[in-house]
């Protein structure tokens, strides 16, 4: 197979994805020339199969499940992706014939399996094409769990426990919200220029423009047509791709010019910048990472947005003290590991890997992590813990454990002029800050603003 056929490229993505150490962007970045070698047309339409195929699984495998002769426990599991990206074009994107869909998958079962594959193959999808309109989901009435699960395809576990805290109607909103394609969302480098004339810049590019509402820095952008690295204005720093309320967390965090801020799980640093760009380029941003690959690009990204105030530097939070560093910081972001719940819309992936054991494992982790940032912040301080999940375990019991452990800290609610916590829609009762994909063109995320209480007289 011809590494610049769009189908096969997209196999080899999900193929690669299906093992629980390799995520979806790690598997795309590792099919990056691959991906160079298809023209727009074909690289657009190998990501809409990739992100579909992960999407919508659950349901192309109980279309599969109704029309194979063959159990599906007995499956080849890239027999089941053949399938799955054929169904997919079938049922979702109009611009595939089927007989494309059908023809194009035989073909490429012949080259990666064996003429019986191929067979078995298009006996399903023939089948699947003309009958598929006769099957009944689940009732919603009297089945919601099953009916979600199979219909909106999200793993058992999840739904169960999102019913039980959100409720059945809330539950199959989020579900319907984080199956759509989210817009891809700029924030402009306010160090180089002003967020409306980046808006008129983009528009004279064709792109369709919305403002965000709640981040004072945020476009969204509609009708790329290409890679957002090729859009005018890139690579002369004017923006960063950041979702608005990853955004809005460091908009929380609220730093001011010449304070000494620490980022302690910087990672690759988009809210490092973000921190630098609100402090104007004074003061200083110690960008701190267990994983040192992720920040070797962080130098590269501060070049580009013209960036000064930024130091990189290894480290295991856990491990860390005071010593590591020249002194107390006034502000510490913990955007801590999590189980990414909160972008799914971004991370399809993410559904079938993580497992409610994760969420319990991370959990414990997040308090471990935060009790060792809140010893890095000087007396009267902020710390600011951050995740992009909603699961209670990873949001409110992490806080609630470390209020009782640490009697030196306090929920910092005197955020004067902080405009996203003054929408009600984006806080709990407690004045933590939490979003969700449904109602908010936003990911998940969870933040709450800790003071660490000055004794001094």
């Amino acid at each position: 197979m011809k590494a610049a056929d769009p189908r096969h490229t997209a196999l080899t993505i999900l193929m690669r994805c299906e093992k629980k150490t390799c995520t979806l962007d790690k598997s795309i970045d590792i099919a990056q020339n691959q991906l160079e070698s298809l023209s727009r047309q074909d690289r657009n339409l190998c990501n809409a199969i990739v992100f579909g195929v992960l999407r919508h699984r659950e349901y192309l495998d109980f279309i599969i499940k109704s029309f194979s002769k063959k159990p599906f426990a007995n499956l080849d599991i890239q027999v089941l992706y053949i399938l799955r990206i054929a169904l997919f074009q079938i049922l979702f994107l109009d611009r595939v014939p089927a007989f494309a869909a059908i023809n194009t998958s035989i073909e490429l079962a012949k080259k990666q399996t064996n003429k019986g594959a191929a067979g078995f193959i298009n006996a399903v999808l023939r089948n699947a094409e003309q009958n598929h309109h006769t099957l009944a989901l689940p009732d919603l009435n009297k089945n919601l769990l099953a009916h979600i699960c199979t219909g909106h395809s999200y793993p058992g576990w999840l739904i169960k426990r999102w019913i039980r805290v959100h409720g059945g109607e809330k539950t199959l909103a989020l579900c319907q919200s984080i199956n759509t394609i989210p817009p891809i969302t700029l924030r402009v480098n306010t160090l180089k220029m002003k967020r409306k004339v980046l808006g008129a810049l983009l528009e004279t590019q064709n792109f369709g423009v919305a403002y965000t509402n709640e981040s004072p820095d945020g476009i969204h952008i509609s009708s790329p047509g290409k890679p957002v690295t090729q859009i005018k204005g890139f690579t002369q720093g004017l923006f960063q791709i950041q979702d608005e309320a990853a955004q809005l967390v460091s908009q929380i965090l609220d730093p001011k010019p010449g304070e000494i801020v620490l980022d302690a799980c910087a990672g690759l640093g988009g809210k490092a910048c973000h921190i630098a760009q609100l402090m104007n380029n004074q003061g200083r941003v110690i960008a701190a990472d267990l994983e040192s690959h992720k920040l070797d690009s962080l130098g590269a990204e501060t070049q580009r947005l013209g960036i000064e105030n930024i130091r990189v530097q290894q480290l295991d939070l856990l491990k860390a003290t005071i010593k590591d560093f020249d002194g107390y910081f006034d502000r510490v972001l913990l955007d801590a590991p999590c189980s990414g719940l909160g972008v799914m819309r971004r991370n399809p992936d993410t559904k079938w890997k993580r497992t409610l054991k994760d969420v319990l494992r991370l959990a414990a982790q997040q308090k471990k992590m935060l009790n060792a940032a809140a010893n890095l912040v000087k007396p009267g301080g902020i710390l600011l813990y951050a995740v992009c999940s909603c699961e209670p375990e990873e949001n409110e019991q992490v806080i609630t454990a470390f209020l009782q452990k640490r009697k030196d800290y306090s929920p910092d609610n005197a955020m004067e002029g902080i405009s996203a916590l003054s929408n009600a829609t984006l806080t709990t009762g407690d004045h933590y800050f939490k979003t969700y994909p449904d109602g908010h063109i936003m990911d998940g995320f969870f933040a709450v603003r800790l003071k660490r209480i000055d004794k001094t007289p």
